[in-house]
């Protein structure tokens, strides 16, 4: 039995029209031509309260914490914020904390690409060594290659990046995020590799964790942020 991958992007970005969060969207949607499913989770959705006291946290957190621990990729897309992450993300990051009981704590054993968007190729670089230390920490496997999306190359107006270099570079960290994502026994346990069918068309909709019978309990109809999923169309 084949299994289709599923990859969290998260956007380290609070604005919906940033740069940040429109190459975190590519990304998603790449994702699906490679035959995955993909969340995307915006600032605004990772907009959370401080990281606290474990265990104390709402519907919103509970959904993105779901989301992650299905996940069989993630990919991080932030600003370079004088050298390592924007706040957000970090903070998103700390919440992770909460699968440290899960079958798969943390991000273990799952590939996660590493995307900074900067000025230049020093603050890019720099971030990306950050991001990466923060990766290994959280128990999960950066991707062999990084991505440092700087000056010309940065997204221009169709969310798409503005150089093909760049945009080779993004296909290729993806598809390494995925081929760990489909091997057997890699992630998800006791699950099949990638199949082979090329799935089609995006279909925009929402993944809703925190329905009754989630996992972490979010039952809150009191939302107005909510998370991206893309996924194939029906067959």
């Amino acid at each position: 039995m084949s299994v289709t991958p599923h990859v969290t992007v998260l956007s380290g970005a609070l604005g919906a029209g940033s740069r940040t969060e429109r190459l975190a969207r590519w990304c998603a949607r790449e994702c699906l031509s490679r035959g995955a499913t993909a969340t995307l989770f915006g600032g605004a959705e990772l907009d959370f309260p401080f990281y606290g006291e474990p265990g104390r946290h709402g519907p919103r957190v509970a959904r993105f914490l779901d989301d992650l621990a299905r996940a069989d990729g993630v990919v991080l897309v932030t600003p370079a914020y004088h050298g390592s992450v924007s706040g957000l993300l970090k903070n998103a990051l700390d919440y992770v904390n909460e699968l440290a009981a899960d079958v798969r704590p943390f991000f273990d054993a799952r590939a996660v690409g590493c995307v900074a968007l900067a000025g230049g190729e020093q603050g890019a670089a720099a971030t990306l060594a950050t991001m990466r230390a923060i990766v290994h920490a959280l128990r999960g496997w950066p991707t062999p290659l990084g991505v440092g999306v700087t000056g010309g190359s940065l997204p221009d107006g169709d969310a798409s990046p503005a150089s093909e270099r760049t945009r080779r570079q993004l296909g290729l960290m993806l598809d390494q995020v995925l081929f760990r994502g489909s091997v057997p026994g890699a992630g998800r346990p006791q699950e099949a590799a990638l199949s082979s069918l090329a799935l089609t068309a995006l279909d925009a909709g929402y993944f809703d964790a925190g329905k009754s019978g989630s996992p972490r309990g979010g039952t809150s109809p009191e939302i107005s942020a909510e998370p991206v999923l893309y996924r194939h169309a029906d067959r």
